[in-house]
């Protein structure tokens, strides 16, 4: 049984890439990160669903006032992008 995106860490950092340049992932370090058992929402790095026997990181994004939620390695590899982009 999956317990992480299906994506291979190489095309994760290129759909991520992809979705900051667009703008539909933002560049930040969030505040506060809350986890727990997935709740079937859709990745926001993925876009696969996080299932409940996954675990699902969620990250508040104040400045358009959204929660992001993710796996927990895309939530890894979102950072890592983000962090190479400061």
């Amino acid at each position: 049984m999956p317990t992480e995106s299906q994506l291979r860490e190489t095309a994760l950092r290129q759909r991520i890439r992809q979705l900051i340049e667009n703008g539909r992932l933002p560049v930040i370090v969030p505040a506060q990160l809350n986890a727990g058992y997935g709740s079937g929402s859709i990745c926001a790095a993925c876009g696969e669903p996080i299932t409940r026997s996954q675990v699902e990181y969620e990250v508040e994004d104040s400045a358009s006032d959204t929660r992001l939620r993710f796996h927990v390695s895309c939530h890894l590899v979102w950072q890592l992008v983000t962090a190479s982009r400061a």
